[in-house]
C-alpha cells in the first residue's frame, strides 16, 4: 500500500496503483477525510470574517489564476469591466492581495489608487464597501497616501459617504478618514475640503458608537494641526456635552479631542470659563483607568492659567490627595506621569505649594518608578511581560495602550528607557517645585 502522508511504498512493485488501494480500504471501514476545499462553505473562515454585504456568486477563496504580476494587472484592469460580476470579483480578489505588502506595493505603482477613487460612489453597496476597506490599506502606505491624497476629490468623496450612506459604509468610510489624518502631510490637505470640522462634530452628536469612536480620532488629529477650525465650530462645547456619555470610550475619545483644543489660548479660556477642572474631579475616581488617564492627561493643560490654579485651591485638600494617591500606582507609568505634572502646575499657586510641603512631600520623596525590567512599555502589567522577559514585544496583547513618544520626529517609535528617565526627571521637578521659594533668606 502506499501512504501518502509519508510519501512513501510498503513494498516496491504492485499490479495496482496503490492510491485505488487505499482507497477501497477507507470505503469498507467507512471513514471519511475532511477536505476544507469541498466541503461547504468552501473556505473555513471564522465568523468574525463575514462580511455584512455580501456579493452574488463570488468565492474570494477560489481565484481564476496565480497572482503574479500579470494577474494583478489583469484584475487592476477588471476594475473598471463592463461585466458587473467581474468587476465584484476584481475588487475582492484586490482586497485579498493588497494584505500582501509586496503586492499592495505592486498595484500602488499600477495607479489602483485612482481606479479605486472612480468607484466610490457608484451604485452597489458591495462596490462602496470594498472600495473604502482597500483605500483604507492602502493609506497606511507613504506611497498610498500620497497617491490617494494627489486627488482632493476623495475627501469629498468620504465625506459624501460619511453623512448620507448606509450605516457599513459609514463604518468603513470613517475609517478610512481616520486612517488618512493620522499622517500630517495628509492633515493639511484634509483642512482644505470646505466644512469637513463641521460636518463630523455634526455627526459626532447622533451616529453609532463606533462610527463615533472613529470621527474623535480623525478630529483630534486635525484638532492637534489647527485647533482654531474646531473651535469656531463649537468643538468645545460638543465635547463637554460627551463628557456624560454612558460609554466610557466616547468620553475617552472626547476627552483626547479636548486636550488638544486647550492647547490653544482660547481653549484655555474656554477651560476657565467652564470651570473645567471642577469638571474633571469625578472623572480622576472614574473606575474605568482609560478615563482616568485621559482625565488627568486633559487636566495638564486645564491647570495651566492663574484663574484654574486659584480656583483648585479651592477643593485642594481633595484633589492633591486624589492626584498623590495617582502618583503612586506603579502599575501606570502614563497616569504616574500626567499626575506628577499636574501636581507641578498646581504647586505655582502658594497656599497648594505649602499644602504639599506640610503633608505630601514625604510621599513624593519616596515615589516608586518602575524599571524597564518591570515594565514592557504598555499602560498594564500582563503576564506576557512577566513570563516572556525581555522578549515581549513577541507577544500579541489585545486592546492594551501602548506607550508612545508625544514630541519630537519619532513620536510613534516605542522607547521605554527615554520615557523611564523622563518620570524621573518630572519626579525630580515636583520635589523642586514643591520646595520652591519665591525669596531667599
Amino acid at each position: 500500500m502506499f501512504c501518502p502522508h509519508k510519501n512513501s511504498y510498503l513494498q516496491l512493485v504492485c499490479a495496482v496503483n496503490p492510491r485505488v488501494i487505499n482507497k477501497a480500504v477507507d470505503r469498507a471501514m467507512e471513514k471519511k477525510h475532511f477536505d476544507p476545499r469541498t466541503e461547504a462553505p468552501a473556505a473555513q473562515r471564522l465568523e468574525s470574517m463575514q462580511p455584512s454585504l455580501y456579493a452574488p456568486h463570488v468565492d474570494i477563496t477560489r481565484a481564476r489564476l496565480g497572482f503574479g504580476r500579470v494577474g494583478l494587472r489583469l484584475i487592476n484592469r477588471d476594475l473598471h469591466s463592463p461585466d458587473h460580476l467581474v468587476q465584484l470579483q476584481a475588487l475582492h480578489s484586490i482586497w485579498d492581495q493588497v494584505q500582501i505588502s509586496e503586492n499592495a506595493m505592486f498595484l500602488i505603482n499600477l495607479h489602483v489608487g485612482y481606479r479605486l477613487i472612480d468607484l466610490m460612489l457608484e451604485r452597489d453597496a458591495v462596490v462602496r464597501e470594498k472600495v473604502c476597506l482597500i483605500l483604507t490599506i492602502l493609506a497606511s502606505y507613504y506611497q498610498g497616501r500620497k497617491q490617494i491624497m494627489s486627488r482632493i476629490k476623495i475627501v469629498e468623496n468620504l465625506m459624501w459617504l460619511v453623512l448620507r450612506d448606509r450605516r457599513e459604509i459609514r463604518y468603513a468610510a470613517a475609517y478610512t478618514l481616520r486612517t488618512l489624518s493620522s499622517d500630517r502631510c495628509s492633515v493639511e490637505t484634509l483642512l482644505t475640503c470646505e466644512n469637513i470640522i463641521e460636518n463630523l462634530l455634526k455627526m459626532v452628536k447622533n451616529d453609532y458608537t463606533g462610527i463615533v469612536l472613529l470621527h474623535l480620532k480623525t478630529l483630534e488629529n486635525l484638532t492637534e494641526w489647527n485647533p482654531e477650525g474646531p473651535l469656531k465650530a463649537n468643538a468645545f462645547q460638543i465635547m463637554l456635552q460627551l463628557f456624560s456619555n454612558q460609554d466610557p470610550r466616547i468620553v475617552c475619545g472626547a476627552m483626547d479631542c479636548m486636550t488638544q483644543l486647550c492647547k490653544h489660548p482660547i481653549g484655555k479660556q474656554l477651560a476657565d470659563i467652564y470651570d473645567l477642572t471642577f469638571v474633571l474631579r469625578p472623572f480622576i475616581m472614574s473606575q474605568s483607568i482609560e478615563i482616568r488617564i485621559s482625565a488627568v492627561g486633559l487636566m495638564e493643560y486645564t491647570t495651566l492659567t492663574t484663574r484654574s490654579k486659584w480656583r483648585a485651591k479651592e477643593c485642594c485638600e481633595e484633589l492633591t490627595k486624589r492626584l498623590v494617591s495617582l502618583c503612586c500606582g506603579t502599575n501606570k507609568p502614563p497616569l504616574q506621569l500626567r499626575s506628577m505634572q499636574v501636581l507641578i502646575n498646581l504647586c505655582d499657586c502658594p497656599d497648594i505649594r505649602h499644602h504639599m510641603k506640610r503633608h505630601w512631600e514625604r510621599k513624593v520623596k519616596a515615589l516608586k518608578i518602575r524599571n524597564h525590567e518591570e515594565w514592557d512599555g504598555t499602560t498594564e502589567t500582563t503576564s506576557y511581560g512577566l513570563e516572556t522577559g525581555h522578549n515581549y514585544r513577541t507577544m500579541c496583547i489585545e486592546g492594551v495602550e501602548t506607550i508612545k513618544n508625544d514630541y519630537g520626529d519619532n513620536a510613534e517609535v516605542i522607547n521605554v528607557h527615554s520615557y523611564l528617565r523622563r518620570m524621573h526627571e518630572v519626579k525630580a521637578r515636583l520635589f523642586y517645585a514643591i520646595n520652591w521659594k519665591s525669596f531667599k533668606d
